[in-house]
């Protein structure tokens, strides 16, 4: 089996980490903006930096969805990443402890619109 893509992302505020975040994904997901080229379903090694951790999170994700470069009505090309592999729930419970619940973002987030927010 082919090894995993590597794709590091850094967030630098908790409004990123809201906006990346996909809590709507099966075993949650992450927007990850990148002009790399990738394909729906490709496995991928995700290194996640959080502002407040020394280490980044290390875990295994898979392509659900693509936004390219010059998307209409997007601002970020990049790819959705399903959480995946045993550390799965890890990872999502995680990130969700570093969510900030006090900033509002009405269902936005980077490349959809959960159109029942509005």
């Amino acid at each position: 089996m082919q090894e995993p893509h590597v794709l590091m992302y850094e967030i630098k505020d908790p409004l990123e980490l809201n906006l990346s975040y996909m809590p709507f994904v099966k075993q949650g997901g992450l927007f990850i903006p990148t002009v790399e080229t990738l394909s729906l379903g490709d496995r991928v090694m995700v290194e996640l930096a959080l502002p407040d951790k020394k280490e980044p999170l290390k875990f295994l994700g898979k392509v659900i969805w693509i936004t390219p470069k010059n998307a209409l009505h997007h601002v970020l090309p990049g790819v959705g990443v399903q959480f995946s592999g045993t550390n799965a729930e890890a990872i999502r419970n995680e990130i969700e402890a570093h969510l900030d619940n006090s900033i509002e973002i009405g269902g936005y987030t980077y490349g959809i619109m959960d159109e029942s927010k509005k």
